[in-house]
Order: C-alpha cells, then sequence, then structure tokens
C-alpha cells in the first residue's frame, strides 16, 4: 500500500543472498528469484494496471502481465546482474511499464481500427462496440505518461521509480540513496512536472 515500503526487510534478505549468488545465465537461481519474488511482482503489475491502465482489464489480467513480464526480465538477466534487491525491482518496474504501454499501444490500434469501422457502416453491430468504454483519452495520456519516464534525468527516474513504482516512502529513499529528504522531495516534483508537462490532467495519479 502507498506509504509502505516494498522492499519488506524479512523477504528481502533472502532475496539479497540469492542476488549476491546470481549470475547470468543461472536457471537455477533464476528460477529461485522468481519463486521468491512472484508475489511483489503481482502486486506490482495490479498497482500499475489498476492505476493507470484500467481500460486494458477487459483483456489483460495480473497473471497474464507478470508471465509476459517474466519472459523479458529473464531475458534481461541473461545481461545483468542487478546488485540489490532495491534494483531488481526497479528493472522489473521498468519491465512491468513495458508490458503495460506494449498492450497500451495494441488496444489503440484496435480502439481506431474499430472506430473506423462504426464510422464507414462496416462493424458488426453484434460486436457490442462501444466507444466511450474503453476511455481512448485516458488511456493515451497515461501512455504518454509513463513512455516519458524513461527519459527523465537519473536522480529524478531513480525517485519516481523508488517513490511511485515501488511504493518506497520518501524518508526510505533518502536513507538508501544518501539523499537529503528535501533532494527527494525536489526530485519527486521535479520528475511529476516532467511527466505531466503539457498533458490533459491525469486522472488518478495522488502525488
Amino acid at each position: 500500500m502507498p506509504g509502505e515500503a516494498a522492499v519488506e526487510s524479512d523477504s528481502s534478505v533472502e532475496l539479497q543472498k540469492l542476488i549476491d549468488r546470481f549470475e547470468p545465465g543461472d536457471m537455477s537461481v533464476k528460477r529461485e528469484l522468481m519463486r521468491r519474488a512472484i508475489q511483489r511482482l503481482q502486486r506490482l503489475a495490479a498497482k500499475m494496471l489498476g492505476e493507470s491502465f484500467p481500460q486494458l482489464r477487459g483483456g489483460h489480467d495480473v497473471d497474464s502481465i507478470v508471465n509476459e513480464t517474466w519472459i523479458r526480465l529473464s531475458q534481461a538477466l541473461e545481461q545483468t546482474s542487478p546488485p540489490t534487491v532495491e534494483d531488481f525491482f526497479r528493472l522489473a518496474a521498468h519491465k512491468i511499464r513495458h508490458v503495460l504501454l506494449d498492450m497500451a499501444a495494441r488496444q489503440s490500434r484496435i480502439h481506431r481500427r474499430e472506430k473506423l469501422a462504426c464510422t464507414t457502416g462496416e462493424a458488426d453491430r453484434d460486436a457490442g462496440y462501444d466507444e466511450h468504454s474503453a476511455d481512448p483519452l485516458q488511456l493515451a495520456i497515461w501512455t504518454e505518461f509513463h513512455a516519458r519516464v524513461p527519459h527523465l534525468p537519473e536522480d529524478e527516474r531513480r525517485v519516481f521509480d523508488m517513490h511511485y513504482y515501488l511504493e518506497i516512502p520518501q524518508s526510505e529513499i533518502a536513507r538508501l540513496t544518501g539523499l537529503s529528504a528535501r533532494q527527494v522531495s525536489r526530485f519527486w516534483i521535479k520528475a511529476l512536472d516532467r511527466l505531466t508537462e503539457g498533458i490533459a490532467a491525469v486522472d488518478g495519479l495522488v502525488v
């Protein structure tokens, strides 16, 4: 939940031991990482799906998002070894974000085709198409919002990833990063300013 550190101390100890042992290509450690991290990945996917991409819930569930994320995360782990639990889940959040952005892009293409079919009189009336049901405007806004995250300056991106995706309190971010509380707050505000600049109001964004 917001305000609670997503990286719990008890299971993080075991995860860190696995991460310390992990080398790219080590399938046994990778499988154990997945087993121990699955619940957190599900929570993270559910949060991002529910808050940013609720329009996708009709065609996708948390398990399908986590499965696709793990495929991409597993491929990334062939090339890199995150040094800490925090880095592992930042990488996971990055992959979940890209899975959801790809799903949103596919749904937007489908919506455009359906809308074109409706306007040209070629749609099947039995398909039950409703141009308002998918709320394409909010989907487009949230898609743009999350697509901007990788382009943030490093300090702002790190603070945003930890606070928004991993739900780590700003005071804990300051402790983990060595930044002052004021710096963390400033990076968070700057990140939000950059992410929302020039786009319409982002429904559901809690700052």
